[in-house]
């Protein structure tokens, strides 16, 4: 019988208790729920806000989890101190862990902040021409830990976006003017202002090549069987292929020089 008191007057203690701590848990429930709807808020304006910069899906999925564990996180903590639980014991144990994997993790940790810091900072956007040391080709996907850049030749580079942050990009797109350059030599007896005029005007009649800023034609140095020119141009990288209008600018140039009867010395060995 004593036994059976005890028992009873345990579980009396106990809905005695819960009875008295209703109210506070009630009211942490309801913090509770507000912090979840605040995140579920806060997770959609900032995946809507991420994809307007043109930042991969994937980045901005991860980057709106992360905004809604963190407010959530946030939530558990204030809903527990208004319950009546002390939270302090469970947040040092919490950085105890996570200074662990800390150490663990540092790579990946490093690459994801500097993902996050180039889908913010825009120094490129998918679509943009790039050049990363050998690495040149056009960015076809920023995520948070690398980025995808396919080069040329077809190739596809993965490059951690900690080297990105840390070192230094040229973005050939962002301005959509680009100046591309070649050499063309011609004989001595040749009349370099002709020479260089008739270069101008054949580029300017080039599909590709920008009339602003003008073609420009300068000497650039004396070779040993050749007056040697320096051509300059400009097109937009965003509506042309570079290369294929470089092509056709020495094949019009070469063709306008002959036809005008401007000899171009063969390169000797």
């Amino acid at each position: 019988m004593m036994t059976a008191n005890v028992v009873l007057d345990a579980f009396r203690d106990l809905w005695e208790g819960f009875m008295s701590r209703l109210p506070s848990l009630a009211v942490g429930l309801v913090v509770l729920l507000f912090f979840y709807l605040l995140a579920r808020a806060v997770r959609f304006l900032v995946s809507h806000s991420i994809m307007k910069v043109r930042a991969s899906e994937h980045a901005a999925r991860v980057v709106s989890r992360l905004a809604f564990t963190g407010i959530l996180a946030l939530g558990v903590l204030v809903a527990l101190g208004v319950m009546g639980v002390n939270p302090g014991a469970l947040v040092a144990s919490l950085g105890l862990v996570s200074v662990g994997i800390g150490f663990a993790l540092k790579d990946v940790i490093e690459n994801f902040i500097a993902g996050i810091t180039i889908i913010l900072q825009r120094p490129f956007v998918i679509g943009d021409g790039v050049r990363f040391g050998d690495v040149e080709g056009v960015v076809e996907d920023v995520r948070v830990r690398d980025t995808v850049i396919r080069m040329f030749d077809g190739r596809k580079v993965f490059v951690p976006n900690r080297s990105l942050f840390s070192g230094v990009v040229i973005n050939s797109t962002v301005n959509r003017r680009r100046r591309l350059d070649f050499k063309v030599g011609v004989a001595y007896a040749a009349d370099l202002t002709r020479a260089a005029a008739v270069a101008e005007k054949a580029l300017r009649a080039l599909d590709g090549v920008l009339d602003e800023p003008p073609p420009l034609v300068v000497l650039e140095g004396l070779g040993e069987n050749s007056v040697e020119l320096r051509v300059f141009f400009w097109l937009d990288p965003t509506t042309c292929d570079p290369l294929q209008v470089k092509s056709r600018a020495i094949s019009a140039v070469k063709a306008a020089l002959e036809k005008e009867g401007i000899t171009i010395p063969e390169a000797t060995a």
